[in-house]
């Protein structure tokens, strides 16, 4: 049975119906559940099994027996762990449904379903006594309730309400205890994550600045959750060592704090301007702290070898647990060998940092608020690309050479700055089409910083601004879109628009291009690939309903920043489909055929998934929103960090030659802003 499902179109911007599976939202939410990703973390599932292994033989001997509690057990690997090394009785909750009836039949598969009681509860939820559902509490608790931010899932209310309802008191907990770990760093890099700069031309002539409220303002405590070992290590500077700043003790000995606040001074090693926090955590497996687990970035990883050339791949790689990124509420220059003080906060599932100095004081550490709009309309990645001098800069050499006299504008994306950029270099009039209040509000903030006088926000257009319009700019980047040919928004709009404007009208950009290339993923292909076999456990079950859901709620291709994830180029880039923004028609198809290489080749290349990307016409020049430098195969790709492409991951590996091919298929609709891409690999047989 199918069912309409509203949603939004982000080429048109309009709310359409959709038909969706009636059990859409609850495949979904299966597909994307993030189990697999996490399961594929082979060191996580080695040490959770030997300090398993550990906690029960200790019970052993001292002969007790080793009752086992699993919370969120989600596929039970982690309970058939605990029935293999020879637990007496083991007890898994699973509140989401469909994961418990999965987790049943995991268990049945490799025979302990008899030594093993699912509740489909909550912990929380969970009574122990004669009639409940645990008759004793348990002796040893195992659980992975952790996210990037350690405690964002709900670990401190987890563990103290287990403690006080559900565990003895003198049990084992894997893991036994967390360290938090803060290093203070100065990061130009990713402060363009965080901070709109003001805008400037090739020459560093400022066009705009950037509204005071802004630059003052505190940000979001939100945690940026990041790769960030594949940050470039000259990107940012060490003002700290590695701090530990917050201490858990999951094993019931001392009390669980919900909300603290922890002041810690340190000495500077750096000169520099301190920016932001960056944060990871480590467990410790075991009691006596042997088996350590650490989420750390290459340069602070126990495990690094440091001296290889390319030190984070000798790490562990994860995508459920990374690294964060917090920015203070406000930038203080520090000189190396003084003293300053760190401040750590943390509430019941976040957490958020303070920097004092001798001049920096705050009356209290309230968890930072975004009071300039910025950071609760525009994402991080759209802030980041806003300050792309790279692209801007290219933008503005063109405007400035297509403004005629008496230039009138129209603006068409209200979340870029570049109709306010031709107010200021000389157009009579800018008309900016905008409708989102958040958007508006902050162009309002940048007129009233900039002092301009000639620029109109409008919602709709009427026939008398059309007659009246020269010149027309589109920075092909919507705050709204998330895959790269969302952008098409300018090609929808101007089709739209086409009868009403000019012949002799100028347009930028005047086209763009979609390019796509095989590749081989590092690790990127881990989130989507099947487990098949996890530590000799039989997830096949799994597997497959896994691979259903996403067959009935999941696109083919999705959005990745790929300069976080690692891949190889494994065959030429070529272009699927080519846009003339002076002279569109109502849709363009194109399909096609490529070899994997231009070459005939002997050796064979592992591929495992294919990578899309678009490219802007400014001037006569290609703004590539993929990679930075033309692809050389059997080499790591270099990708723009400041958009996303589009990735489709393949379910499994194959090695090709160059007799090897891959097809696709590109179906552009502008009459009803509609974009429809297929990419398939094709063996040569």
């Amino acid at each position: 049975m199918q069912v309409f499902t509203q949603k939004r179109n982000p080429i048109t911007g309009s709310t359409e119906w959709d038909v969706q599976h009636e059990d859409y939202d609850y495949h979904q939410e299966i597909a994307r559940s993030a189990f697999a990703d996490m399961l594929h973390d082979s060191e996580r599932n080695k040490k959770y099994y030997r300090a398993l292994q550990l906690a029960i033989e200790k019970m052993h001997i001292d002969g007790k027996k080793a009752n086992v509690l699993d919370i969120g057990t989600g596929t039970g690997l982690l309970s058939i762990m605990a029935a293999k090394c020879g637990a007496d009785s083991i007890i898994a909750c699973e509140a989401f449904k469909p994961m418990a009836e999965c987790c049943l039949k995991i268990l049945e598969r490799n025979g302990v379903a008899d030594k093993i009681t699912v509740i489909p509860k909550r912990s929380t939820d969970i009574t122990v006594g004669e009639d409940g559902d645990m008759k004793e509490k348990a002796n040893i608790l195992v659980t992975e309730v952790f996210d990037t931010e350690l405690i964002g899932e709900g670990a401190l209310p987890t563990f103290s309400h287990a403690h006080k309802y559900l565990l003895e008191e003198d049990c084992i907990v894997v893991p036994d205890s967390a360290i938090i770990y803060a290093q203070v760093v100065e990061c130009p890099t990713l402060q363009k994550w965080n901070k709109l700069n003001d805008l400037a031309d090739e020459d560093l002539n400022i066009i705009l600045k950037t509204p005071q409220k802004m630059k003052d303002c505190a940000g979001s405590a939100a945690v940026h959750d990041i790769q960030l070992s594949q940050l470039p290590r000259q990107a940012f500077r060490e003002l700290s060592e590695q701090i530990p700043v917050f201490y858990y003790d999951w094993s019931g000995k001392t009390p669980i704090d919900f909300k603290r606040t922890v002041k810690q001074e340190f000495k500077v090693i750096a000169t520099g301007k301190a920016q932001m926090v960056f944060m990871w955590w480590e467990l410790n497996m075991d009691t006596e702290g042997k088996i350590v687990l650490s989420c750390a970035p290459w340069w602070s990883h126990p495990d690094a070898d440091l001296s290889s050339e390319r030190p984070q791949d000798s790490i562990p790689w994860r995508d459920h647990w990374m690294q964060a990124v917090y920015y203070l509420p406000q930038e203080i220059s520090v000189q190396n060998d003084t003293e300053v003080t760190l401040i750590s906060c943390q509430d019941d599932y976040s957490l958020w940092f303070y920097l004092e100095d001798g001049k920096t004081k705050y009356k209290n550490y309230k968890r930072p608020v975004c009071e300039c709009g910025v950071h609760m309309i525009l994402s991080r990645t759209h802030v980041s690309y806003l300050n792309d001098g790279r692209r801007s800069k290219k933008f503005l050499s063109q405007l400035k050479e297509e403004l005629v006299k008496d230039a009138i504008v129209l603006d068409l994306n209200g979340s870029s700055f570049m109709g306010l950029a031709s107010a200021k270099l000389g157009a009579k009039h800018v008309y900016i089409v905008e409708n989102m209040n958040l958007n508006i509000g902050i162009l309002n903030d940048y007129i009233k910083e900039n002092n301009l006088d000639n620029v109109t926000i409008l919602s709709d257009l009427s026939d008398e601004i059309f007659k009246e319009v020269t010149n027309i700019t589109c920075d092909p980047n919507f705050s709204t879109a998330v895959l790269p040919w969302e952008n098409l928004k300018v090609a929808y709009l101007l089709y739209k628009y086409k009868s009403k404007l000019r012949e002799t009208i100028s347009i930028i950009p005047e086209g763009c291009e979609f390019w796509a290339m095989p590749v081989e993923f590092q690790d990127l292909h881990k989130i989507r690939i099947p487990l098949d076999v996890c530590e000799g456990i039989d997830m096949t079950v799994f597997d497959s309903l896994v691979e259903s859901s996403r067959l009935i709620s999941d696109a083919e291709i999705e959005a990745q920043p790929l300069w976080e994830y690692p891949c190889k180029c494994r065959g030429q880039p070529r272009k699927l489909l080519e846009i003339d923004l002076q002279h569109l028609t109502p849709t363009f198809a194109t399909d096609g055929t490529n070899p994997i290489l231009d070459i005939e080749v002997d050796d064979v290349q592992p591929v495992n998934g294919f990578v899309l990307w678009s490219c802007w016409k400014i001037g006569g020049k290609s703004i590539s929103c993929g990679p930075t430098e033309w692809p050389a195969v059997g080499e790591r790709v270099n990708w723009d960090p400041h958009t996303r492409q589009a990735v489709k991951i393949l379910k499994k590996s194959h090695n090709v030659s160059g007799a090897d091919t891959w097809s696709y298929q590109v179906a552009c609709d502008l009459e009803k802003g509609q974009f429809d891409v297929t990419i398939h690999l094709v063996h040569d047989s």
